[in-house]
């Protein structure tokens, strides 16, 4: 099975944005975030470098990193759909730069500049070994002892989106999500399967490091 093709993602996401927003809204608030985001801040505290969010979406991610971890760090976002980047673009004005992109090809960003990726509920768009391709993208922009976050929709096979969308999106496993990091070069600081409330999967959080040299 195969995941839509991402023209097909980029007109779901243009299609949906205001209404992902105002869903983010209520979503940032939920601990894990603050505690994910928390922890980044202090692996991170003594590198230079942006953070990246390769799957921007409305920009929350940033948003809260930025009001509750670091209001001084460059911030990058990019996303598959223009309408995402508008709505971002809306909470940061100039204070962060913020492109349409591709999460497996980071162009414009230089080998080893990041001090930290995040990809949060992305890679369900990709297959194996796209997936594979963008972690060693990731892996290419940060710099030594840069940080890796990453979370996925846990399982296996499609996820069923109901009427909602016939988007064809794929659910993976923590430990494909572990081996492709370790492929790829990371050092994995923690992988969890965390359940979501009121929601048919769990999801994946992992937290890597590109080892300084």
């Amino acid at each position: 099975m195969k995941p839509s093709p991402a023209d097909e993602v980029r007109d779901m996401y243009d299609e949906t944005a205001e209404t992902y927003a105002q869903m983010m809204d209520t979503e940032i608030g939920l601990p894990v975030y603050a505690d994910v985001l928390s922890r980044l801040q202090q692996r991170i505290a003594n590198m230079g470098g942006p953070v990246i969010d390769t799957a921007c979406g409305s920009g929350h991610m940033l948003s809260m990193y930025r009001e509750n971890c670091d209001s001084d760090r460059p911030l990058v976002g990019v996303d598959i759909s223009s309408r995402m980047v508008a709505i971002a673009e809306g909470k940061f004005g100039s204070n962060a730069q913020l492109v349409v992109g591709d999460m497996r090809v980071l162009d414009g960003v230089e080998t080893s500049s990041c001090a930290a990726v995040l990809n949060f509920f992305a890679l369900h768009h990709l297959d194996s070994v796209e997936a594979m391709r963008a972690f060693r993208e990731w892996y290419r922009v940060l710099a030594p002892g840069g940080q890796l976050v990453v979370a996925i929709w846990e399982g296996r096979g499609a996820i069923d989106y109901g009427d909602e969308s016939e988007i064809v999106a794929l659910m993976y496993t923590s430990a494909e999500l572990e081996s492709w990091a370790k492929v790829a070069g990371f050092e994995i600081n923690s992988c969890k399967v965390e359940p979501v409330e009121d929601f048919p999967m769990d999801a994946v959080y992992l937290e890597a490091s590109k080892l300084a040299t």
